[in-house]
């Protein structure tokens, strides 16, 4: 049954394509009308709606890195980092675009004609207007005001092509109408979960609803004080979803491992959508070349993961000489997504014969969550696991972060949500009490806008989602969110190095690298021992990288160090672009942007 959808998503491509031949164009609003001759016989029926849909699918996609954020170090370029170097501007803005929003329009404005079950043509209504939801609330992320349109426009509608943008609050009040529309009439899960169902929606409504509460908690100068509205949106559909038993984490011997490398995800409860891979049909994806490639994990996120000692959990921290350790040392008692994370001393890719070397030149931390078990699936473009695209555990996290900020986060929530996620890692379990009593001063040093009743518990839930769903693309979307945007100024450190020299990291007692500081100091290396070990040799002097001690410390780009400033709120959006407003010359520029 997977099989055949995917392929009629396929085919439902062509169809849409006929359909909507304003849908490749992502010109201003897209002002190219339908051919009619071709709609005629089409939005007859709830299949037809069906094949429709089955386009938007893309719409919505799984992510398997953390690009950018404070989790990674990323050596090429990114959208965020040419902001933060004042590079981008209205002139130079990439302009917005409609077109999948048009398509969604064009669905719902004909789907009145459609005959047949009442339930099932709603069911598919729902669908269309979950998708325009997420579509519409991305742009509402990058601009905060946009235009709303309900139905596909025409080059006749003068009156609203050249509308200004809507206030955020009329927009977002309508995102959620959409998403209540959809969970109310999509169908319960019937026929495999790579297809979205009534759980599907509650996901998506929660996730809009947790980061707009968020928004409109931590932005003030968005001037809307009706957070706990959202919250509430939020912390109802994680219940609903909870309360259907029809979900719970995968559990065993390294099922949080599994989550992330499985051929097949199609029996596994935690998912409550998934995207479904096959190397048979060709449908393969790139998780398996971000492994050392351009980016490490960061110091920062390393840190963040607790150590386990006695059956109790205590900060990294405060282990004594914790920011001295090094490779070998920094995985010893911690918490074993750690080690599912971040590639461990002596790991052997498939295909090596020898443990793997990591890239010191981007921070010495490789990321071996999603990373496939054959060596067929290492290259890009080549891996047909399975990925997740929303998960229990997700819906877990928001559930106790959205009751959290409401203030109303009890034992009772954190023992159904935190601390199953906890056990299924292997970390001890969390009471609230601690978390009220013993506010961690690095979590609330790195959130200093925290400020609510349950500050301890906000702080902690923060720690929890961090860590569960590190390099899964959420991260850089949950710093906006907090108004923490501050943090992806400092340029991003990897492992630490003790001293000059040779350096074991595979941890079998032989050394693996030498890092010199000049080339007469890599020239004094003898050659048996270069023959003898197979040593690569770093020379600080010209590199991309340095120690932020000089001869000792911390990994870090060179070219990173003070490039970035994050101006707020100016950066929490995008500009306009200035051909979007030649167009259209009631548009205002945002006016976090406006000279």
């Amino acid at each position: 049954m997977i099989i055949n959808k995917n392929i009629m998503k396929i085919a439902a491509i062509g169809i849409v394509g006929i359909l909507c031949l304003s849908g490749c164009n992502d010109s201003f609003m897209d002002k190219y009308s339908e051919t009619s001759i071709t709609e005629e016989g089409f939005f007859k029926s709830a299949g037809d709606l069906e094949i429709y849909t089955n386009d938007m699918y893309g719409y919505v996609s799984s992510n398997y890195w953390d690009v950018a954020s404070d989790n990674v170090i990323y050596v090429e370029e990114a959208n965020i980092y040419s902001k933060m170097r004042g590079e981008l501007n209205p002139d130079n803005a990439g302009t917005w675009g409609w077109g999948n929003i048009r398509n969604v329009n064009f669905m719902l404005a004909r789907a009145g004609k459609a005959e047949g079950d009442v339930a099932e043509i709603n069911h598919y209504i729902g669908l269309a207007r979950m998708f325009r939801a997420k579509l519409y609330y991305d742009k509402v992320l990058s601009y905060s005001d946009v235009p709303w349109y309900s139905r596909d426009l025409q080059t006749t509608d003068t009156e609203e092509l050249f509308k200004p943008q809507d206030p955020r609050a009329l927009v977002v009040d309508s995102i959620m109408a959409d998403l209540d529309f959809a969970v109310t009439n999509m169908k319960d899960e019937s026929s495999g979960r790579t297809r979205w169902y009534r759980s599907g929606a509650l996901a998506m409504q929660a996730r809009i609803a947790l980061a707009e509460g968020c928004w409109r908690k931590y932005h003030s100068e968005l001037e809307l004080n009706d957070a706990d509205r959202f919250f509430r949106v939020a912390a109802d559909a994680c219940k609903a979803i909870m309360n259907t038993g029809n979900y719970e984490l995968s559990t065993g011997e390294g099922a949080y491992e599994a989550l992330f490398n499985s051929q097949d995800l199609s029996s596994n409860k935690e998912m409550i959508i998934f995207e479904d891979y096959s190397n048979e049909l060709g449908r393969k994806h790139g998780a398996g070349a971000r492994f050392d490639w351009t980016t490490g994990l960061s110091r920062d996120l390393m840190e963040d993961y607790y150590v386990i000692e006695d059956g109790k959990t205590k900060r990294f921290q405060d282990v004594p000489g914790y920011d001295k350790k090094t490779f070998l040392e920094i995985f010893e008692n911690r918490d074993p997504r750690l080690g599912q994370t971040f590639m461990m001393p002596g790991f052997m890719r498939p295909g090596e014969t020898e443990p793997h070397r990591q890239k010191i030149t981007i921070g010495g931390y490789p990321q071996v969550k999603y990373s496939p078990l054959t060596f067929d699936q290492t290259e890009w473009g080549k891996a047909y696991t399975d990925l997740p695209l929303i998960r229990y555990a997700e819906v877990l996290l928001m559930y106790a972060e959205a009751k959290a900020e409401l203030g109303e986060l009890t034992q009772d929530d954190i023992d159904q949500s935190i601390n199953l996620i906890r056990e299924r890692a292997g970390v001890p379990r969390a009471t609230l009490t601690d978390w009220m009593a013993n506010v961690d001063p690095v979590q609330a040093n790195r959130y200093p806008n925290v400020t609510s009743a349950q500050k301890g518990a906000i702080l902690e839930v923060r720690r929890e989602r961090r860590i569960e769903l590190a390099c899964e693309g959420f991260r850089y979307d949950d710093l906006m969110r907090w108004g923490a945007g501050k943090l992806m100024e400092r340029a991003p450190e990897g492992m630490y190095i003790d001293k000059l020299g040779y350096l074991d990291l595979t941890g079998d007692g032989q050394p693996d690298f030498a890092v010199v500081a000049t080339q007469a100091d890599a020239d004094a290396i003898p050659q048996a021992d270069k023959e003898k070990y197979k040593l690569n040799v770093e020379i600080l002097a010209g590199n991309t990288f340095e120690l932020t001690g000089g001869d000792k410390g911390y990994i870090r780009l060179i070219s990173q160090v003070n490039k970035w400033n994050f101006i707020e709120p100016k950066y929490y959006y995008s500009p306009i672009s200035t051909k979007d407003i030649v167009l259209n010359k009631n548009l205002v520029q945002n006016k976090f942007w406006a000279k």
